[in-house]
């Protein structure tokens, strides 16, 4: 918050010392809206690269029964550094705009399937499955998928992971922190 602060007052100065008080016409307004946008751009770089930003939450049960577009909340955290990642509902939540990377481990359980998508403020970023044709459990292994992106968040922008829909007639995700969702920022942006 204190970054805020310090952007008011260095535009409020940058205003009246421009302007010595006079009012300000559209062309005046629009330029110091385009030199704020320009300074709130460099301070986000500026912070994100002096203050890291990446989680790493795993899944702790078996989730048997997973409905069709459920959200997945991760909920042993081993990192949360920069506090984005939120156990509560398993939203991670970009602190400062920047290309972010994403991973996305799912385990499914002997003769079930699991499909999972990964989404940015409800839009689509990517998915992945782990698919079994076993028919009985001693048929039946594990399988492990992973899925790796990168993406442009602006500040305050949501990403989650939720079932993508029944690819099987029972969908299971594999808890004891075999299924894990991590990411990390890789740099501001400008």
């Amino acid at each position: 918050m204190k970054s805020n602060y310090t952007l008011v007052v260095i535009v409020f100065f940058f205003v009246f010392g421009c302007t010595n008080g006079a009012p300000v016409d559209s062309e005046e307004f629009e330029q110091l809206q385009n030199t704020v946008s320009l300074l709130q751009r460099k301070l986000d770089h500026h912070v994100s690269m002096n203050r890291p930003v990446a989680f790493t939450a795993g899944l702790t049960k078996t989730i048997t029964n997973m409905g069709t577009k459920q959200q997945i909340v991760f909920d042993s955290v081993f990192t949360n550094v920069g506090n984005g990642y939120n156990t509560l509902n398993g939203h991670f939540t970009a602190p400062f705009s920047g290309v972010y990377a994403f991973f996305v481990v799912i385990t499914n359980t002997p003769t079930h399937s699991c499909s999972v998508q990964l989404l940015r403020n409800g839009y689509f970023i990517g998915h992945v499955l782990a698919h079994t044709k076993a028919k009985s459990t001693k048929d039946g292994n594990y399988l492990t998928s992973t899925l790796a992106v990168t993406v442009k968040l602006q500040r305050g922008d949501h990403v989650w992971v939720q079932n993508e829909y029944a690819f099987s007639a029972v969908e299971q995700l594999d808890g004891y922190n075999w299924s894990m969702f991590s990411g990390h920022l890789i740099g501001g942006a400008y």
